[in-house]
């Protein structure tokens, strides 16, 4: 298993892709490079991408700009409004909106609608509407996008707390995390698998319930 980079100019593209970095690392190598370090982890990954396929600083810009368009109220809003240049947010009031519309006495946005409101930003699809929102709410739509990509560590943790065999080992949390940092700074997929706990046995067994 070779060992993560540390990252420089020099680093291929295929080979940062490679590796597993946390936001914060490419909240700070955005930073170091004069690159936008605001965003989503799928942003700053498109930032330190194109730097590294060798687009001058000066021309790799912001996917979103925040603007000073009023926030919509309720009444204001219907399942043809716009998402992009309308003052439409995910707020109270949108709140109001949906749960009326799903007639709810309480609503809570699902993390598919911030998944498809930040993508829809990032792409500037003028075409998107609450409607758009309405259907990831409802699962109609597709929302395994990049920044879905991103809850790798997340998923990790799910899928080993699933497996039968992780119920062998106290403080669980931990050898989740010791199996996630070989993985993390592999090659390989950052996915679990069952067998990552044979693998990594002589690293996890002292926490085998006896």
């Amino acid at each position: 298993m070779a060992d993560r980079p540390y990252f420089s100019k020099k680093l291929s593209v295929e080979d940062f892709q490679k590796f597993y970095w946390y936001k914060t690392e490419l909240v700070q190598i955005c930073k170091d490079n004069q690159l936008p370090s605001y965003g989503t982890k799928a942003e700053l990954n498109q930032y330190i991408i194109q730097y590294l396929s060798g687009i001058p600083q000066s021309q790799i810009k912001t996917v979103r700009t925040n603007t000073h368009i009023s926030s919509l109220k309720t009444e204001q809003i219907n399942p043809q409004t716009k998402l992009l240049a309308t003052g439409f947010k995910l707020n109270a009031e949108a709140r109001k909106f949906f749960a009326d519309y799903f007639q709810m006495s309480k609503f809570s946005f699902k993390k598919s609608m911030a998944i498809k409101m930040r993508q829809v930003q990032s792409d500037q699809d003028t075409s998107a509407t609450v409607q758009d929102l309405i259907d990831a709410y409802q699962n109609k739509t597709l929302t395994d996008n990049e920044e879905e990509h991103t809850y790798q560590w997340n998923n990790f943790v799910k899928d080993f707390n699933h497996d039968e065999r992780s119920k062998k080992y106290s403080q669980k949390m931990k050898v989740a995390a010791i199996i996630w940092s070989k993985v993390r700074d592999g090659q390989t997929d950052k996915t679990y698998r069952s067998q990552l706990i044979d693998q990594y046995q002589s690293e996890i067994e002292k926490y085998r319930k006896n």
